[in-house]
């Protein structure tokens, strides 16, 4: 399975969600690579909700992401894959590398 990795840790801002996704959007172009894999696991902060809204409502179909939440975040994780998916984004949150991975390999449910 070929997966593109995203890492996040820290304070996050919509600019480092939005500058991730760039760059994803733009591996996926040069790849076409269409799985993501993004631990945030180790990020102690999230962008606001209206920028969480926004972020997920124009996530690109195409794209399948697996989010590994940690403590501090899940909740704005949880609220971000329930925006992709209301729109037929694929998003999913995990609690783990390999849940993330074989969700990934198998495809939606």
């Amino acid at each position: 399975l070929k997966v593109l990795r995203v890492r996040s840790w820290g304070d996050v801002t919509i600019d480092d969600w939005e500058g991730s996704k760039s760059r994803v959007i733009e591996l996926h172009g040069e790849t076409g690579v269409a799985e993501v894999l993004v631990d945030v696991t180790e990020q102690s902060s999230a962008p606001s909700t209206l920028d969480i809204y926004d972020f997920g409502s124009e996530w690109p179909s195409a794209i399948r992401v697996a989010i590994v939440t940690g403590d501090a975040t899940r909740e704005d994780q949880e609220f971000l894959e329930n925006v992709a998916m209301n729109r037929a984004c694929p998003m999913r949150t995990v609690d783990g590398a390999e849940e993330a991975l074989d969700w990934l390999r198998n495809g939606p449910d």
